[in-house]
């Protein structure tokens, strides 16, 4: 799931939470309504950000398991490090000729 569906079910259950504040304590409506306008402000700096394109929760890519031993043997080589296939930025991978990152949207560099 990305960071942005996450935030923006987040902030239907903050919209659920203030009507029921406003509708069963009038009292408090007016700190309800300011604390409903900064949360949405600040989940807007969040979902509009570079980092709203990323993966939370289950679906990440496994990792690798390390090499067990004692380091003998070699690690396999790279030849040139435009055949690195991740965004300098982010970490993401890229798919093969991307020229912009599908996580943050940066343009991809070839060194």
């Amino acid at each position: 799931m990305l960071l942005r569906t996450l935030l923006t079910l987040v902030n239907l259950g903050a919209i659920a939470v203030a009507i029921v504040v406003l509708l069963a304590y009038p009292a408090y409506s007016g700190p309800a309504f300011y604390l409903l306008l900064g949360w949405m402000f600040g989940s807007m700096v969040l979902v509009y950000g570079p980092w709203g394109n990323r993966q939370v929760g289950r679906g990440r890519p496994p990792t690798a398991p390390l090499p067990s031993g004692n380091g003998a043997a070699a690690a396999p080589t790279v030849s040139s490090p435009a055949e690195i296939p991740f965004c300098i930025y982010c970490a993401a991978p890229l798919p093969s000729g991307a020229t912009f990152c599908p996580a943050c949207g940066h343009r991809a560099t070839h060194v």
